[in-house]
């Protein structure tokens, strides 16, 4: 089996399991652990009619959102942007993170999205930072390479650098915010981090040249690496919610159903390595967890590493 090279940013584990959607789940843990950027651009390019249902709504939240900020009308951004938020995940539901599936979660999500971005929207240091954006955007040239037109090297990387920049200052303070405490659990930084840069990456593609397009993804760290993997020992189980079977290699604790998009558990006890003593599997078993009888710390999950 080929497939994209992942391992989980919380227990190390490797993907093994085949997936249709562009969030990578852990097959040991069930964590949230990375994007597919080129599953991510299938999905976009599925219907050409949402495209361009989604690029015209658009317009029209950026206006109404450029003169809230006109006016001073925070609230009427705010709600501008949950507007938009919950429109965008309703016409590209693949984007939604799997762990945000959950109606009640998801209400929370959107809303955490709409006050960032309008908090943002509002601070003085960002609005120059969107000023400066726009200037360096304003400097990318297009030449003709081959019939097509593509934008010039230096002037978009400026650009490019320059956002990744601000993006990643903004994602360590929209971390840092105890405000936004479920974020983590529901769209861990570095897959955030992903999921903004791809939004940026999709809109320049198509005018950038090969090796550009290269040298942008390696910039934004989107795997390009595949490997040949043979499904590990393990066995198929049903899916606690959909009953589809699923896969759960050994070694494995909480995995992922591609159909329904839940989480079913595979064990619920482990015994400790140092008495011996059964415990209960915690709610994060990619993490290290203490006996209740010796306080040995045990790591959970340890296959297929190297």
């Amino acid at each position: 089996m080929r497939i994209k090279k992942f391992n989980c940013i919380r227990c190390g584990g490797p993907k093994v399991n085949p997936y249709s959607m562009p969030y990578i789940m852990c097959d040991f843990c069930g964590s949230l652990t990375d994007i597919d950027f080129t599953v991510g651009m299938e999905k976009w390019n599925e219907s050409t009619f949402n495209q361009v249902w989604y690029t015209v709504k658009k317009m029209m939240f950026a206006s109404n959102a450029q003169n809230a900020l006109s006016r001073g009308d925070k609230d009427a951004y705010y709600l501008g942007q949950l507007e938009y938020w919950d429109f965008y995940y309703k016409t590209f539901p693949a984007y939604l993170p799997p762990t945000a599936a959950d109606r009640h979660v998801y209400k929370t999500y959107i809303q955490v999205c709409a006050e960032s971005s309008t908090i943002t929207a509002f601070e003085t240091k960002w609005q120059a930072y969107g000023a400066e954006q726009q200037a360096l955007q304003a400097k990318v040239q297009m030449r003709f390479v081959n019939g097509q037109q593509k934008a010039d090297s230096d002037a978009f990387f400026a650009l490019a650098e320059f956002f990744v920049g601000i993006t990643k200052e903004g994602m360590r303070a929209f971390y840092d915010n105890p405000r936004y405490e479920i974020m983590h659990t529901v769209l861990p930084e570095r897959v955030h981090m992903k999921m903004r840069t791809s939004m940026f990456a999709q809109a320049w593609l198509p005018y950038l040249t090969d090796d550009d397009v290269d040298r942008l993804l390696k910039l934004l760290g989107f795997s390009n690496e595949y490997v040949e993997i043979e499904q590990p020992p393990g066995h198929y189980l049903d899916c606690g919610s959909c009953k589809t079977q699923v896969f759960a290699p050994d070694g494995s604790y909480r995995v992922y159903c591609e159909k329904c998009h839940s989480i079913t558990a595979v064990r619920s006890t482990f015994f400790c390595s140092g008495c011996g003593g059964q415990n209960d599997v915690p709610n994060d078993p990619s993490q290290p967890t203490k006996c209740e009888r010796c306080s040995t710390t045990n790591r959970l999950i340890q296959p297929l590493f190297g």
